[in-house]
């Protein structure tokens, strides 16, 4: 009770308030900056730790290389794919930048717990499709709200199941998995691989052809590759030399099996449309050479050799003569 003011003390505190002897602007002011003020739950969000992982990063480059071989031969292009550096976020911020449809496939890398994604780039696999039904990829196709075709989905996991087996070799040096496919999902929500709050590590692969470009993404749960952090920061244990052989020897054999096409030319000649419409079997054209003459032969449209036209076993067939310029290219 000897706290309660007098009322003659009561009297003089507001005496000053209103002469402005008492300060109020203060309490003001923190009673302001209390609104501003919002609780925050340690456990509801894990950190997300930010740390160079070197031979993660370097057997990334090797899956790109072996995985630049394999695309190459499977479209029968020359593929060029570039790697980005590993990145960090949460699950359910990933989640929010991936557009329905996505295609995304589940695998599993044994012994390592959980699942991952792999994920390919829509237009992506419109490219792939056209590329193998002898298209030239140079469209700029759209998916406009449809889900993907059965045809659309074969071919896809016959590409992401040979990426998986260029994956489980390129991680031979720092750990010997088994890579399994397990499925299929077309909708972000249904590829729950971890919780929301859950750290993730992804990591880019720009894919670059002639006429079109792509991404494809390796998203691996941080929880499952914390077992082996310390292999992922350390040194990488193989020689890079042999390392470099062994893919150039792989590369070498790979694009020796690479069908181009070639086109041996007989000749050119102008003609009028109205001449084209009255062409009937038995007409004869006449081309600007004779059939004696060097022959150009084309590889993929550019002109690498010359040669002559004969008879081999009894099939047309041309031996080559000269290699233009240094036959590479």
């Amino acid at each position: 009770m000897s706290q309660i003011l007098s009322q003659n003390e009561v009297d003089a505190l507001l005496k000053g308030i209103s002469d402005g002897v008492v300060d109020t602007n203060d309490a003001a002011a923190a009673e302001e900056q209390r609104t501003d003020v919002r609780p925050y739950d340690l456990t509801s969000h894990k950190k997300i730790v930010r740390e160079r992982l070197p031979t993660l990063e370097i057997t990334n480059e090797k899956f790109a290389r072996l995985l630049r071989s394999t695309m190459s031969s499977i479209l029968r292009r020359v593929v060029g794919i570039n790697t980005s550096s590993v990145d960090m976020v949460k699950y359910h911020d990933f989640l929010r930048t991936l557009p329905f449809p996505t295609s995304m496939h589940i695998f599993k890398m044994k012994p390592l717990r959980g699942e991952m994604i792999f994920i390919v780039e829509s237009r992506l696999i419109f490219t792939f499709v056209d590329l193998l039904f002898g298209g030239s990829g140079r469209d700029d196709f759209r998916l406009e709200g449809r889900d993907f075709t059965a045809i659309e989905n074969n071919i896809v996991q016959r590409v992401v199941k040979s990426a998986l087996g260029d994956l489980e070799e390129a991680w031979k040096t720092l750990l010997d998995v088994n890579v399994k496919y397990v499925r299929a999902e077309a909708n972000p929500q249904f590829a729950q691989i971890v919780a929301p709050q859950d750290v993730i590590m992804v990591m880019n692969f720009e894919l670059e052809m002639d006429y079109a470009s792509g991404k494809m993404t390796l998203c691996m749960p941080y929880s499952t590759m914390e077992p082996i952090r310390d292999k992922l920061q350390g040194s990488y244990q193989t020689d890079k030399r042999e390392s470099d052989q062994e893919f150039s020897n792989r590369f070498r054999e790979e694009i020796r099996s690479v069908e181009v096409p070639l086109v041996v030319e007989l000749g050119n000649t102008e003609i009028t449309g109205k001449d084209i419409l009255r062409l009937k079997p038995g007409d004869v054209i006449l081309l600007d050479q004779y059939c004696t003459e060097d022959l150009g032969i084309y590889v993929e449209g550019h002109l690498k050799f010359v040669g002559h036209a004969g008879r081999r076993r009894g099939n047309q067939a041309v031996q080559v003569s000269q290699v233009v310029g240094n036959g590479k290219g």
